[in-house]
Protein backbone atom coordinates (compact mmCIF):
# COMPACT_ATOMS: atom_id res chain seq x y z
CA UNK A 1 0.00 0.00 0.00
CA UNK A 2 1.03 3.62 -0.52
CA UNK A 3 1.24 4.18 3.25
CA UNK A 4 3.87 1.46 3.54
CA UNK A 5 5.90 3.07 0.76
CA UNK A 6 5.79 6.38 2.61
CA UNK A 7 6.73 4.67 5.83
CA UNK A 8 9.81 3.09 4.24
CA UNK A 9 10.79 6.36 2.58
CA UNK A 10 10.41 8.25 5.85
CA UNK A 11 12.59 5.71 7.59
CA UNK A 12 15.28 6.09 4.92
CA UNK A 13 15.18 9.86 5.25
CA UNK A 14 15.37 9.68 9.03
CA UNK A 15 18.37 7.38 8.85
CA UNK A 16 20.03 9.81 6.44
CA UNK A 17 19.64 12.90 8.57
CA UNK A 18 20.62 11.12 11.77
CA UNK A 19 23.69 9.38 10.37
CA UNK A 20 24.84 12.56 8.63
CA UNK A 21 25.54 14.15 11.98
CA UNK A 22 22.73 16.64 11.49
CA UNK A 23 20.57 15.83 14.52
CA UNK A 24 19.99 18.99 16.55
CA UNK A 25 17.48 17.72 19.07
CA UNK A 26 15.79 20.72 20.68
CA UNK A 27 18.75 23.02 20.18
CA UNK A 28 19.67 26.21 18.36
CA UNK A 29 22.55 24.59 16.51
CA UNK A 30 22.27 26.80 13.44
CA UNK A 31 23.35 30.00 15.19
CA UNK A 32 23.66 32.80 12.66
CA UNK A 33 26.98 34.38 11.81
CA UNK A 34 25.05 37.49 10.89
CA UNK A 35 21.88 38.71 12.58
CA UNK A 36 20.09 39.74 9.42
CA UNK A 37 19.82 38.74 5.79
CA UNK A 38 19.99 42.39 4.69
CA UNK A 39 23.53 41.98 3.38
CA UNK A 40 23.10 38.43 2.17
CA UNK A 41 24.74 37.43 -1.09
CA UNK A 42 22.24 37.03 -3.91
CA UNK A 43 22.05 33.41 -5.07
CA UNK A 44 22.20 32.68 -8.78
CA UNK A 45 19.58 29.97 -8.49
CA UNK A 46 17.24 28.61 -5.83
CA UNK A 47 16.26 24.96 -6.13
CA UNK A 48 12.99 23.85 -4.60
CA UNK A 49 10.68 20.86 -4.17
CA UNK A 50 7.09 22.10 -4.14
CA UNK A 51 3.81 20.26 -3.93
CA UNK A 52 1.03 20.89 -6.44
CA UNK A 53 -0.17 23.71 -4.19
CA UNK A 54 2.44 25.63 -6.21
CA UNK A 55 1.42 26.55 -9.75
CA UNK A 56 1.85 23.63 -12.15
CA UNK A 57 3.62 23.81 -15.53
CA UNK A 58 0.34 23.51 -17.42
CA UNK A 59 -0.96 26.64 -15.71
CA UNK A 60 2.01 28.94 -16.23
CA UNK A 61 4.85 27.82 -13.99
CA UNK A 62 7.43 28.97 -16.55
CA UNK A 63 5.84 32.42 -16.77
CA UNK A 64 5.79 32.57 -12.97
CA UNK A 65 9.50 31.69 -12.73
CA UNK A 66 10.34 34.20 -15.46
CA UNK A 67 8.52 36.92 -13.51
CA UNK A 68 10.25 35.84 -10.30
CA UNK A 69 13.60 36.31 -12.03
CA UNK A 70 12.54 39.79 -13.22
CA UNK A 71 11.70 40.77 -9.64
CA UNK A 72 14.67 39.18 -7.90
CA UNK A 73 17.34 38.45 -10.51
CA UNK A 74 17.32 34.84 -9.26
CA UNK A 75 16.39 31.71 -11.21
CA UNK A 76 13.87 29.51 -9.41
CA UNK A 77 14.25 25.82 -10.30
CA UNK A 78 11.19 23.83 -9.31
CA UNK A 79 10.87 20.07 -8.85
CA UNK A 80 7.14 19.30 -8.51
CA UNK A 81 6.16 15.67 -7.93
CA UNK A 82 2.58 14.49 -8.29
CA UNK A 83 0.56 15.39 -5.21
CA UNK A 84 -0.05 11.81 -4.09
CA UNK A 85 3.70 11.10 -4.36
CA UNK A 86 4.95 14.37 -2.90
CA UNK A 87 6.26 13.32 0.50
CA UNK A 88 7.53 10.02 -0.85
CA UNK A 89 9.67 12.00 -3.32
CA UNK A 90 10.79 14.43 -0.60
CA UNK A 91 11.80 11.56 1.67
CA UNK A 92 13.72 9.85 -1.13
CA UNK A 93 15.47 13.12 -2.08
CA UNK A 94 16.82 13.44 1.45
CA UNK A 95 17.67 9.76 1.69
CA UNK A 96 19.65 9.93 -1.57
CA UNK A 97 21.34 13.24 -0.63
CA UNK A 98 19.78 15.03 -3.61
CA UNK A 99 18.57 17.84 -1.39
CA UNK A 100 17.30 21.18 -2.74
CA UNK A 101 17.73 24.61 -1.17
CA UNK A 102 14.12 24.80 -0.04
CA UNK A 103 11.26 22.40 0.46
CA UNK A 104 7.57 22.72 1.19
CA UNK A 105 6.77 20.98 4.47
CA UNK A 106 3.69 20.45 6.57
CA UNK A 107 2.24 18.40 9.39
CA UNK A 108 4.21 15.49 10.81
CA UNK A 109 6.88 15.63 8.10
CA UNK A 110 7.80 19.19 9.12
CA UNK A 111 8.11 18.18 12.77
CA UNK A 112 10.07 15.04 11.92
CA UNK A 113 12.57 16.77 9.63
CA UNK A 114 13.02 19.63 12.10
CA UNK A 115 13.63 17.32 15.04
CA UNK A 116 16.16 15.33 13.05
CA UNK A 117 18.12 18.42 12.03
CA UNK A 118 17.49 18.38 8.29
CA UNK A 119 16.14 21.93 8.18
CA UNK A 120 17.90 25.24 8.69
CA UNK A 121 17.17 27.20 11.86
CA UNK A 122 15.99 30.57 10.57
CA UNK A 123 14.92 31.93 13.97
CA UNK A 124 17.37 34.82 14.00
CA UNK A 125 16.67 35.71 10.39
CA UNK A 126 12.95 35.90 11.10
CA UNK A 127 13.49 37.83 14.33
CA UNK A 128 15.57 40.50 12.59
CA UNK A 129 13.63 40.71 9.34
CA UNK A 130 11.99 44.09 8.77
CA UNK A 131 9.85 42.52 6.04
CA UNK A 132 8.50 39.71 8.22
CA UNK A 133 8.06 41.99 11.23
CA UNK A 134 4.69 42.86 9.72
CA UNK A 135 3.51 39.24 9.96
CA UNK A 136 1.49 38.69 13.19
CA UNK A 137 3.35 36.71 15.84
CA UNK A 138 0.56 34.13 16.06
CA UNK A 139 1.61 32.66 12.72
CA UNK A 140 5.27 32.53 13.72
CA UNK A 141 4.41 31.01 17.09
CA UNK A 142 2.22 28.34 15.52
CA UNK A 143 5.17 26.85 13.60
CA UNK A 144 7.78 27.08 16.36
CA UNK A 145 9.38 23.85 17.47
CA UNK A 146 10.95 24.06 20.90
CA UNK A 147 10.93 27.84 20.48
CA UNK A 148 12.80 27.79 17.17
CA UNK A 149 11.64 28.47 13.60
CA UNK A 150 12.65 25.91 10.96
CA UNK A 151 10.12 26.96 8.34
CA UNK A 152 8.03 30.03 7.57
CA UNK A 153 4.29 29.87 6.79
CA UNK A 154 3.35 30.07 3.14
CA UNK A 155 -0.07 31.27 4.24
CA UNK A 156 -2.40 30.80 7.22
CA UNK A 157 -3.12 27.17 8.06
CA UNK A 158 -6.71 27.17 6.81
CA UNK A 159 -8.73 24.02 7.16
CA UNK A 160 -11.68 22.05 5.88
CA UNK A 161 -15.40 22.73 5.90
CA UNK A 162 -18.27 20.47 4.92
CA UNK A 163 -19.46 21.29 1.41
CA UNK A 164 -22.95 20.05 0.54
CA UNK A 165 -25.15 19.95 -2.53
CA UNK A 166 -27.29 22.98 -1.87
CA UNK A 167 -29.62 22.08 -4.76
CA UNK A 168 -30.32 18.75 -3.02
CA UNK A 169 -30.90 20.58 0.25
CA UNK A 170 -33.42 22.87 -1.44
CA UNK A 171 -35.16 20.08 -3.36
CA UNK A 172 -35.66 18.11 -0.13
CA UNK A 173 -36.61 21.10 2.06
CA UNK A 174 -33.52 20.68 4.24
CA UNK A 175 -31.90 23.37 6.35
CA UNK A 176 -28.24 23.47 7.40
CA UNK A 177 -27.92 20.95 10.27
CA UNK A 178 -27.12 22.48 13.65
CA UNK A 179 -26.55 19.26 15.60
CA UNK A 180 -25.05 15.83 14.96
CA UNK A 181 -28.52 14.30 14.92
CA UNK A 182 -29.64 16.74 12.22
CA UNK A 183 -26.41 16.11 10.29
CA UNK A 184 -27.11 12.37 10.21
CA UNK A 185 -30.70 13.00 9.08
CA UNK A 186 -29.32 15.09 6.20
CA UNK A 187 -26.97 12.26 5.19
CA UNK A 188 -29.86 9.79 5.23
CA UNK A 189 -31.72 11.97 2.72
CA UNK A 190 -28.57 12.23 0.56
CA UNK A 191 -28.29 8.43 0.53
CA UNK A 192 -31.86 7.91 -0.66
CA UNK A 193 -32.59 9.49 -4.05
CA UNK A 194 -31.95 13.16 -3.17
CA UNK A 195 -31.84 14.07 -6.88
CA UNK A 196 -35.26 12.42 -7.36
CA UNK A 197 -34.27 10.38 -10.38
CA UNK A 198 -35.98 7.28 -9.00
CA UNK A 199 -32.70 5.50 -8.33
CA UNK A 200 -30.66 4.91 -5.20
CA UNK A 201 -27.36 5.81 -6.89
CA UNK A 202 -25.91 8.56 -4.71
CA UNK A 203 -23.18 8.74 -2.08
CA UNK A 204 -24.17 10.66 1.04
CA UNK A 205 -20.61 11.45 2.15
CA UNK A 206 -17.13 10.81 0.80
CA UNK A 207 -13.75 11.43 2.40
CA UNK A 208 -10.08 10.59 1.81
CA UNK A 209 -9.91 8.00 4.55
CA UNK A 210 -11.22 7.91 8.09
CA UNK A 211 -7.86 9.09 9.48
CA UNK A 212 -5.91 11.80 7.69
CA UNK A 213 -2.31 10.83 6.88
CA UNK A 214 -1.01 14.22 8.07
CA UNK A 215 -1.84 16.35 11.09
CA UNK A 216 -4.54 17.24 11.98
CA UNK A 217 -5.56 13.59 11.76
CA UNK A 218 -9.26 14.37 12.35
CA UNK A 219 -9.60 17.16 9.79
CA UNK A 220 -11.96 15.47 7.29
CA UNK A 221 -14.67 13.96 9.53
CA UNK A 222 -14.93 16.46 12.36
CA UNK A 223 -18.69 15.92 12.72
CA UNK A 224 -17.93 12.32 13.74
CA UNK A 225 -14.71 12.91 15.68
CA UNK A 226 -16.15 15.88 17.58
CA UNK A 227 -13.85 16.24 20.64
CA UNK A 228 -11.80 13.14 19.78
CA UNK A 229 -8.54 12.74 17.89
CA UNK A 230 -6.48 9.66 16.98
CA UNK A 231 -3.33 11.72 17.56
CA UNK A 232 -1.44 12.59 20.74
CA UNK A 233 -3.37 15.23 22.66
CA UNK A 234 -2.97 17.22 25.85
CA UNK A 235 -5.72 16.34 28.31
CA UNK A 236 -6.02 17.73 31.84
CA UNK A 237 -2.50 19.11 31.55
CA UNK A 238 -0.93 15.82 30.48
CA UNK A 239 -0.12 14.38 27.05
CA UNK A 240 -1.96 11.15 26.23
CA UNK A 241 -2.60 8.96 23.21
CA UNK A 242 -5.93 10.16 21.84
CA UNK A 243 -6.57 6.76 20.29
CA UNK A 244 -7.09 5.25 23.75
CA UNK A 245 -9.36 7.92 25.21
CA UNK A 246 -13.11 7.25 25.79
CA UNK A 247 -14.11 9.99 23.36
CA UNK A 248 -12.20 8.25 20.55
CA UNK A 249 -14.13 5.04 21.14
CA UNK A 250 -17.34 7.05 20.81
CA UNK A 251 -16.09 8.65 17.58
CA UNK A 252 -15.29 5.26 16.04
CA UNK A 253 -18.76 4.03 16.98
CA UNK A 254 -20.34 7.03 15.23
CA UNK A 255 -18.32 6.34 12.09
CA UNK A 256 -19.05 2.62 12.23
CA UNK A 257 -22.78 3.29 12.54
CA UNK A 258 -22.72 5.69 9.60
CA UNK A 259 -20.79 3.20 7.45
CA UNK A 260 -23.12 0.31 8.29
CA UNK A 261 -26.15 2.49 7.49
CA UNK A 262 -24.77 3.27 4.02
CA UNK A 263 -24.07 6.93 4.80
CA UNK A 264 -20.36 6.70 3.99
CA UNK A 265 -18.78 6.07 0.61
CA UNK A 266 -18.10 2.32 0.63
CA UNK A 267 -14.55 3.07 -0.59
CA UNK A 268 -13.86 5.67 2.09
CA UNK A 269 -10.89 3.85 3.63
CA UNK A 270 -9.05 3.55 0.30
CA UNK A 271 -10.02 6.91 -1.20
CA UNK A 272 -7.51 9.61 -2.04
CA UNK A 273 -8.41 13.29 -2.24
CA UNK A 274 -8.34 13.08 -6.04
CA UNK A 275 -10.76 10.14 -6.18
CA UNK A 276 -13.07 11.99 -3.79
CA UNK A 277 -13.01 15.06 -6.01
CA UNK A 278 -13.73 12.97 -9.09
CA UNK A 279 -16.75 11.41 -7.39
CA UNK A 280 -18.00 14.81 -6.29
CA UNK A 281 -17.55 16.26 -9.77
CA UNK A 282 -19.54 13.33 -11.22
CA UNK A 283 -22.58 14.71 -9.42
CA UNK A 284 -23.39 11.79 -7.16
CA UNK A 285 -21.95 12.93 -3.80
CA UNK A 286 -23.92 14.96 -1.27
CA UNK A 287 -21.24 15.89 1.27
CA UNK A 288 -17.51 16.36 0.84
CA UNK A 289 -15.33 17.98 3.49
CA UNK A 290 -12.53 19.94 1.86
CA UNK A 291 -10.49 23.13 2.08
CA UNK A 292 -12.16 26.48 2.70
CA UNK A 293 -11.51 29.32 0.28
CA UNK A 294 -10.77 28.86 -3.41
CA UNK A 295 -11.92 25.23 -3.36
CA UNK A 296 -15.50 26.42 -2.80
CA UNK A 297 -15.47 27.90 -6.29
CA UNK A 298 -13.36 25.14 -7.86
CA UNK A 299 -15.62 22.37 -6.59
CA UNK A 300 -18.76 24.07 -7.84
CA UNK A 301 -17.32 24.97 -11.25
CA UNK A 302 -16.17 21.40 -11.89
CA UNK A 303 -19.40 19.93 -10.54
CA UNK A 304 -21.48 22.09 -12.88
CA UNK A 305 -19.76 20.61 -15.93
CA UNK A 306 -21.66 17.39 -15.28
CA UNK A 307 -24.60 18.87 -13.37
CA UNK A 308 -25.17 22.38 -14.79
CA UNK A 309 -27.85 23.36 -12.25
CA UNK A 310 -25.95 22.07 -9.21
CA UNK A 311 -25.02 24.39 -6.36
CA UNK A 312 -22.86 23.85 -3.32
CA UNK A 313 -22.62 25.61 0.01
CA UNK A 314 -20.35 25.36 3.05
CA UNK A 315 -22.01 24.28 6.29
CA UNK A 316 -21.40 26.01 9.63
CA UNK A 317 -19.94 23.60 12.19
CA UNK A 318 -22.47 21.56 14.16
CA UNK A 319 -22.92 22.25 17.87
CA UNK A 320 -20.82 19.24 18.94
CA UNK A 321 -17.71 20.16 16.96
CA UNK A 322 -15.54 22.90 15.53
CA UNK A 323 -13.55 22.75 12.32
CA UNK A 324 -9.80 22.63 12.88
CA UNK A 325 -7.28 25.12 11.53
CA UNK A 326 -4.11 23.22 10.79
CA UNK A 327 -0.61 24.40 11.57
CA UNK A 328 0.50 26.32 8.45
CA UNK A 329 2.45 24.57 5.74
CA UNK A 330 5.88 26.16 5.53
CA UNK A 331 8.74 26.96 3.22
CA UNK A 332 11.81 25.45 4.87
CA UNK A 333 15.45 26.03 3.99
CA UNK A 334 17.41 22.78 4.13
CA UNK A 335 20.66 22.31 6.02
CA UNK A 336 22.31 21.45 2.69
CA UNK A 337 21.57 24.92 1.30
CA UNK A 338 24.89 26.71 0.60
CA UNK A 339 23.47 30.22 0.98
CA UNK A 340 20.56 30.18 3.47
CA UNK A 341 20.74 33.94 4.11
CA UNK A 342 20.38 34.61 0.40
CA UNK A 343 17.53 32.16 -0.04
CA UNK A 344 15.74 33.70 2.94
CA UNK A 345 16.10 37.21 1.53
CA UNK A 346 15.32 36.46 -2.11
CA UNK A 347 12.54 33.89 -1.65
CA UNK A 348 10.89 33.95 1.78
CA UNK A 349 11.02 37.73 2.26
CA UNK A 350 10.04 38.39 -1.36
CA UNK A 351 6.94 36.19 -1.23
CA UNK A 352 5.76 38.04 1.89
CA UNK A 353 6.73 41.59 0.93
CA UNK A 354 3.16 42.87 0.67
CA UNK A 355 3.99 44.28 -2.76
CA UNK A 356 5.28 42.81 -6.04
CA UNK A 357 6.33 39.52 -4.43
CA UNK A 358 3.02 38.95 -2.66
CA UNK A 359 1.21 39.82 -5.88
CA UNK A 360 3.21 37.25 -7.85
CA UNK A 361 2.84 34.46 -5.27
CA UNK A 362 -0.88 35.12 -4.79
CA UNK A 363 -2.26 36.52 -8.05
CA UNK A 364 0.33 35.39 -10.57
CA UNK A 365 1.59 37.18 -13.67
CA UNK A 366 -0.25 40.10 -15.24
CA UNK A 367 -1.52 39.17 -18.69
CA UNK A 368 -1.17 35.47 -17.93
CA UNK A 369 -3.21 34.92 -14.78
CA UNK A 370 -5.00 38.23 -14.28
CA UNK A 371 -5.80 41.50 -15.98
CA UNK A 372 -5.81 44.97 -14.48
CA UNK A 373 -9.08 46.86 -14.81
CA UNK A 374 -9.46 50.61 -15.34
CA UNK A 375 -10.17 51.07 -11.61
CA UNK A 376 -6.97 49.22 -10.67
CA UNK A 377 -8.70 46.04 -9.54
CA UNK A 378 -7.72 42.60 -10.84
CA UNK A 379 -9.86 40.01 -12.59
CA UNK A 380 -8.77 36.44 -13.25
CA UNK A 381 -8.01 35.41 -16.82
CA UNK A 382 -8.99 32.00 -18.23
CA UNK A 383 -6.81 29.12 -17.12
CA UNK A 384 -4.04 28.17 -19.54
CA UNK A 385 -4.96 24.50 -19.16
CA UNK A 386 -8.72 24.96 -19.34
CA UNK A 387 -10.21 28.01 -21.03
CA UNK A 388 -13.60 27.24 -19.43
CA UNK A 389 -12.21 27.97 -15.95
CA UNK A 390 -10.51 30.96 -14.41
CA UNK A 391 -6.81 30.65 -13.62
CA UNK A 392 -6.16 29.51 -10.08
CA UNK A 393 -3.87 30.98 -7.43
CA UNK A 394 -0.13 30.62 -7.95
CA UNK A 395 0.87 29.61 -4.41
CA UNK A 396 -0.87 31.59 -1.70
CA UNK A 397 -4.65 31.33 -1.62
CA UNK A 398 -6.64 34.52 -2.01
CA UNK A 399 -7.51 35.79 1.45
CA UNK A 400 -5.02 33.61 3.35
CA UNK A 401 -1.90 35.82 3.24
CA UNK A 402 -0.16 36.07 6.61
CA UNK A 403 1.47 39.37 5.62
CA UNK A 404 -0.52 42.61 5.31
CA UNK A 405 -1.44 42.66 1.65
CA UNK A 406 -3.99 44.91 -0.02
CA UNK A 407 -4.88 42.39 -2.70
CA UNK A 408 -6.56 44.05 -5.68
CA UNK A 409 -8.19 40.79 -6.73
CA UNK A 410 -11.97 40.88 -7.20
CA UNK A 411 -12.57 37.93 -4.92
CA UNK A 412 -15.30 35.51 -5.94
CA UNK A 413 -18.08 35.66 -3.31
CA UNK A 414 -17.99 31.85 -2.95
CA UNK A 415 -14.35 32.05 -1.86
CA UNK A 416 -14.92 34.98 0.48
CA UNK A 417 -17.96 33.41 2.14
CA UNK A 418 -16.33 30.05 2.85
CA UNK A 419 -13.24 31.72 4.32
CA UNK A 420 -15.46 33.84 6.55
CA UNK A 421 -17.48 30.79 7.61
CA UNK A 422 -14.33 28.80 8.40
CA UNK A 423 -12.86 31.63 10.49
CA UNK A 424 -16.04 31.79 12.57
CA UNK A 425 -16.32 28.01 13.06
CA UNK A 426 -12.76 26.81 13.68
CA UNK A 427 -10.13 26.40 16.38
CA UNK A 428 -6.35 26.35 15.76
CA UNK A 429 -4.24 23.21 15.97
CA UNK A 430 -0.77 23.31 17.50
CA UNK A 431 2.54 21.53 16.99
CA UNK A 432 3.41 18.48 19.07
CA UNK A 433 6.34 18.78 21.50
CA UNK A 434 9.84 17.86 20.38
CA UNK A 435 10.68 14.19 20.84
CA UNK A 436 13.31 11.97 19.27
CA UNK A 437 11.16 8.99 20.24
CA UNK A 438 8.31 10.48 18.20
CA UNK A 439 10.61 11.05 15.24
CA UNK A 440 11.74 7.44 15.16
CA UNK A 441 8.38 5.77 15.84
CA UNK A 442 5.63 8.01 14.48
CA UNK A 443 5.51 6.39 11.02
CA UNK A 444 4.78 2.98 12.57
CA UNK A 445 2.21 4.44 14.97
CA UNK A 446 0.50 6.37 12.17
CA UNK A 447 0.20 3.19 10.10
CA UNK A 448 -1.23 1.33 13.09
CA UNK A 449 -3.80 4.08 13.71
CA UNK A 450 -4.99 4.20 10.10
CA UNK A 451 -5.24 0.41 9.91
CA UNK A 452 -7.04 0.04 13.23
CA UNK A 453 -9.63 2.78 12.70
CA UNK A 454 -10.28 1.70 9.12
CA UNK A 455 -10.91 -1.92 10.10
CA UNK A 456 -13.12 -0.96 13.03
CA UNK A 457 -15.23 1.44 10.95
CA UNK A 458 -15.93 -1.07 8.15
CA UNK A 459 -16.61 -3.86 10.66
CA UNK A 460 -13.61 -6.11 9.99
CA UNK A 461 -12.89 -6.10 13.72
CA UNK A 462 -14.83 -5.04 16.79
CA UNK A 463 -14.01 -1.70 18.38
CA UNK A 464 -12.86 -3.39 21.61
CA UNK A 465 -10.57 -5.83 19.78
CA UNK A 466 -9.30 -3.16 17.39
CA UNK A 467 -8.30 -0.77 20.15
CA UNK A 468 -6.69 -3.55 22.16
CA UNK A 469 -4.71 -4.73 19.13
CA UNK A 470 -3.58 -1.16 18.44
CA UNK A 471 -2.56 -0.65 22.09
CA UNK A 472 -0.55 -3.87 22.21
CA UNK A 473 1.27 -3.15 18.93
CA UNK A 474 2.28 0.41 19.85
CA UNK A 475 2.59 0.24 23.65
CA UNK A 476 6.36 0.55 23.91
CA UNK A 477 6.76 3.32 21.35
CA UNK A 478 3.82 5.31 22.73
CA UNK A 479 5.21 5.06 26.25
CA UNK A 480 8.58 6.43 25.14
CA UNK A 481 6.94 9.29 23.27
CA UNK A 482 4.67 10.27 26.15
CA UNK A 483 7.66 10.16 28.51
CA UNK A 484 9.35 12.74 26.26
CA UNK A 485 6.22 14.83 25.87
CA UNK A 486 5.49 14.98 29.59
CA UNK A 487 8.97 15.89 30.79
Amino acid sequence: MKKNVLKRATALATVFVLTSGMAVYASAANTKKVATAADAKKPTTISAIFDTTFIEPKNGQKQFCDEFKKITGVELKVNQPAHNQYYEKVDLAFASNEIPDVVEMGGNRFLNYSVNGALYDMTNLVKNSTVLAKVPDKYKDQVKINGRIYGFPIQSGNGCVAYVRQDWMTANSLKAPKTYKEYIEMLKVFANDPDKNGKKDTIALTAAGVVNTEAPLNIYLKEFYQNATPDFVKKDGKWVDGMLQPEMKDAIQRMKDAYSQGLFDKEIVTNTTSTCRDKFYAGKVGTFTYWAGSWNKTLEVNLQRNSPTAKISALPAIAEAKYVERVPTVIAITKKCANPDGVFKYLIEVMHDGAAGSTLFTDGVEGVHYKVNADGSYDRLPSLSDAKSDSIKTYTDFGLNVEPFANKQNLDPRIASSLKLFAANSAPASMLPVSQAWGSSNADIATARISAVSKMVVGEISIEDGLKKYENSTKGAVARILKDFNK
